[in-house]
């Protein structure tokens, strides 16, 4: 992969949306979100006659399913950038365990226009050196 200026943009957007969602501002993190905005986490409901995608994300990460997150910190640990796709990899230490993750975003016009994500819980006990970051 080559640095590319659009490459470059789209690096800098998605870290400043994961240090926007790491310091809790949520506000801030779904501005950087497109309007047509679509979520492929299966836990979050979007009716696209009833709102957009945008909107159905916020209320996910406001409401009672993901209260954890808000309370979460995350550190970016890996960051692989090609074009108009993002992938983060995460570790979000929540009240309720830490979680490694791996998001994948889709940038449009500056804005974040499309999101996949899986997540791991992190073992208490790893059966190997290598730790999970």
């Amino acid at each position: 992969m080559t640095s590319t200026p659009l490459t470059d943009r789209n690096r800098a957007l998605v870290l400043e949306a994961v240090s926007r969602f790491g310091a809790g501002d949520i506000t801030g993190f779904t501005e950087l979100l497109g309007e047509d905005f679509v979520s492929h986490n299966p836990r979050v409901a979007h009716d696209p006659a009833a709102q957009s995608g945008r909107q159905a994300f916020a209320d996910y990460l406001t409401g009672p399913g993901s209260s954890h997150l808000r309370d979460a910190t995350v550190a970016a640990k890996h960051l692989l950038a090609d074009g108009n796709l993002v992938a983060v990899h995460t570790h979000v230490a929540t009240p309720q365990g830490d979680l490694a993750t791996v998001d994948l975003f889709r940038v449009d016009g500056g804005m974040i226009v499309e999101h996949w994500d899986v997540v791991q819980s992190v073992p208490d006990v790893v059966l190997h050196p290598h730790g999970m970051f």
